[in-house]
């Protein structure tokens, strides 16, 4: 099984996610889906530990609206 990449984000707009609430100026990691083993995405907070599990649609609904790419993503 490949090792799927954890990205950094940083919130720009206030939201709630598994029991937890987000404001503007934090930051936040995702992990990349494994579609092909049906793998959902996995959220940790600013200190590197796990929050919840999240669906492509709450992350595509999150990269419009909630959260940005950090500079250090690369």
């Amino acid at each position: 099984m490949a090792i799927r990449s954890i990205n950094k984000y940083s919130v720009i707009k206030r939201f709630s996610l598994g029991k937890r609430m987000y404001d503007k100026q934090e930051t936040i990691y995702i992990q990349e889906q494994d579609a092909q083993h049906g793998e959902p995405q996995k959220v940790f907070d600013s200190n590197k530990e796990y929050v919840t599990d999240i669906s492509s649609d709450i992350y595509s609904s999150l990269r419009k609206n909630f959260i940005v790419p950090t500079e250090d993503n690369q």
